[in-house]
């Protein structure tokens, strides 16, 4: 059976990743020049989450079946002759299945809808957030009414701190908090109506995730309300607290559900690898003579299974691979067919049912 191998190499990439997080985080602030001191938990949370999880996918990638198909696609992307399709191929594929989101679609509006609102949100939040905090960009009240802000360091064009421009910028991040809690809220009633989801869910996968969510977004709208309407009270207990929660949910991104937002750009490769491998010669079924799959596709797979451990040699020398799913069926009929205690026991059981009779 397949053993895992030595995690050192995966510590060690997660270790690296941290490093360089944190180098980006002192050269991008200057020096720490422009880094909020009272953002330090955010960002030892983000060093510490970003490296955890490089780490869990270079584990991920360690597996046989991920390994050699994450290996297979970019060996077909980086052909020179396709070169300039693969490049078309990927650039639909994002559009599409990341953008647009076309493959949810068509499993319902309702569920394009949380899954848009979700997605957008947090990835619109996490622009504005990471940057703000690592100390990336920063804002700089120059004369009366003007707020300048600064990337990297460098000066950009003066914003009207009173225009509605201004308004929108200082205020995008409640405007994301909402659209993350309409498409929480949507994905809720869904797990608490939807029959097939119901049947499959697990509270720590399919409800803590939403849940973190949520409090990130009401926790961080709870501080905008402190600091607009109510004069600042409790604003401390109340940035202690989503600064907890957001801690929280960095900490569960490496290791919970999360983390198909991380492996989600992989299907770039797989939509590339299913392309060109109906464009290959395709193996024939050693039983029927049927074209049922791409050669490459089987050698593939032959390779991830033999790495499992498994060895499914035929006593005529072939692979199960080597059948079609139909002769696949057939041969294990005949099989169960020619066993002795087979036939014995299906003999018993139609006696038993005519003595029922």
């Amino acid at each position: 059976m397949y053993a895992p191998r030595n995690n050192a190499r995966a510590v060690l990439l997660g270790l690296g990743a941290s490093a360089l997080l944190t180098a980006l985080v002192i050269i991008g602030s200057r020096n720490l020049e422009h880094y909020d001191a009272a953002l330090f938990g955010y960002t030892v949370a983000s060093i510490v989450a970003f490296g955890a999880l490089v780490y869990r996918y270079a584990l991920w990638l360690r597996r046989p079946a991920t390994r050699i198909y994450w290996r297979r696609g970019w060996q077909l992307f980086r052909q020179r002759k396709k070169f300039l399709t693969n490049a078309a191929s990927a650039a639909k594929t994002i559009a599409n299945n990341l953008v647009e989101q076309k493959f949810i679609a068509r499993r319902g509006f309702s569920r394009w809808l949380m899954h848009a609102l979700i997605m957008w949100g947090c990835i619109l939040s996490a622009l504005i957030t990471f940057p703000l905090v690592f100390g990336w960009v920063h804002f700089e009240l120059e004369g009366e009414r003007g707020y300048r802000a600064y990337v990297f360091g460098f000066p950009l064009n003066v914003m009207n701190g009173r225009a509605i421009l201004a308004w929108i910028t200082f205020h995008a991040l409640d405007f994301t908090a909402i659209m993350v809690i309409a498409g929480c809220a949507i994905a809720i009633r869904r797990r608490l109506r939807d029959r097939g989801a119901i049947a499959l869910q697990q509270y720590i996968l399919d409800f803590v995730p939403h849940l973190l969510l949520i409090a990130i977004c009401v926790t961080g709208l709870m501080l905008t309300a402190s600091s607009l309407w109510l004069n600042g009270y409790m604003y401390s207990f109340i940035a202690l607290s989503h600064q907890a929660v957001v801690i929280m949910t960095l900490f569960y991104l490496p290791f919970g559900k999360l983390f198909h937002v991380v492996q989600r750009p992989a299907s770039i490769g797989v939509e590339l690898y299913q392309r060109r491998a109906r464009e290959m010669p395709q193996a024939k079924c050693a039983r029927c003579g049927v074209e049922f799959v791409s050669e490459m596709w089987l050698d593939d797979l032959k390779q991830v299974v033999e790495e499992l451990g498994f060895d499914y040699t035929m006593p005529d020398g072939k692979k199960l691979q080597d059948y079609c799913p139909r002769c696949k069926r057939i041969m294990r009929g005949l099989a169960y067919a020619s066993l002795p205690d087979m036939r014995e026991k299906v003999f018993q059981g139609s006696r038993a049912e005519c003595e029922i009779e």
